[in-house]
């Protein structure tokens, strides 16, 4: 027999995803079984999967060594590739990181290319901030995610708490995530915009749909000049390539974009950039009630872009 005791980064969760996450190994119908036949016990009582455990919470699991070693045993890897990141702002529960174009914000699944998330850990580690040996299920996570190719803004979560209640502002619209891009044509706009899509698997691109999920972005013109649009976005919902798809869909694609955008525009910046021209360059926070109601009214900015720069002023010049 083997315990488990619930920790702050466990805190609050349905005891069947804890399970899931705590034993990566073993199927859900196996360790629901193992819970109606007592093999899984929670603070000395049967229980069904369904309840919540809490800090101090105590977990008794009737395998063999060889059993729960087998189904809790997890490959280890090393990421060798660890960037130097680039903090905009830090507090004991998140870090608000400035990606740079061309950086992955997750690892991928069987490589081991620069990301921001391996990063991050590395990170909290070196300040004694983390520790994977006493934790059971957590790992330090993004709450909002980039393309490879865009610039800006993520939000890095150190503990479970703080993960579970940004996810929830970001998923409730509570949080202002603002863009920077400039598109191909004159777009004088200072409105809202809905589109339905679904996701054309083998392309790994966004097409309209009646049927589909709904995208809802907010543009704002900040200038035009030379059939060329600088625009500042407000994302209202978070659908993979959003804005970019979204601007195709009002004919004025992103400069730079492969996928999305205008290829006789795009040969003619080539030796500015080859990707999309995409910036999320604010994070506005409102006023928040509860966990985070420390950062009410608090405004953070990425960094400068360099490359930005450039092509606005080849853009925009006379």
């Amino acid at each position: 027999m083997k315990e488990i005791k619930i920790n702050e980064n466990d805190n609050d969760q349905r005891l069947d995803r804890f399970l899931v996450k705590f034993f990566p190994n073993a199927t859900k119908s196996f360790l629901m079984k193992m819970l109606r036949k007592k093999n899984i016990v929670l603070n000395g009582k049967k229980a069904s999967g369904e309840e919540r455990v809490f800090t101090g919470d105590v977990l008794k699991v009737f395998f063999s060594d060889e059993t729960f070693d087998k189904f809790t045993q997890k490959e280890k890897k090393y990421n060798p590739n660890i960037i130097d990141l680039k903090i905009v702002y830090e507090d004991e529960n998140i870090a608000i990181i400035d990606k740079d174009e061309g950086l992955l914000s997750h690892a991928t699944k069987d490589g081991f290319e620069k990301n921001v998330v391996d990063s991050f850990i590395k990170y909290l580690i070196d300040k004694n901030e983390f520790s994977p040996r006493s934790e059971n299920t957590f790992r330090p996570a993004l709450a909002n995610r980039l393309d490879r190719n865009t610039k800006g803004l993520l939000i890095g979560c150190k503990n479970y708490e703080a993960l579970k209640e940004m996810t929830r502002l970001i998923k409730e619209r509570k949080i202002n995530k603002y863009y920077k891009t400039i598109v191909k044509g004159r777009f004088d706009v200072d409105e809202t915009f809905e589109v339905s899509y679904e996701k054309n698997e083998k392309k790994n691109m966004m097409k309209l749909s009646d049927d589909g999920s709904e995208m809802i972005t907010h543009f704002k013109t900040i200038y035009m000049k030379n059939n060329f649009t600088e625009l500042e976005v407000l994302l209202l919902t978070g659908k993979t390539h959003q804005i970019r798809f979204h601007l195709k869909t009002l004919k004025h694609p992103i400069v730079g974009d492969r996928k999305y955008g205008d290829a006789a525009t795009n040969a003619k910046l080539a030796s500015l950039i080859n990707n999309q021209l995409l910036y999320s360059y604010k994070i506005s926070f409102p006023k928040l009630d509860g966990f985070f109601s420390y950062l009410s009214n608090k405004e953070f900015y990425a960094n400068a872009w360099k490359t930005y720069d450039k092509v606005k002023e080849s853009l925009f010049n006379d």
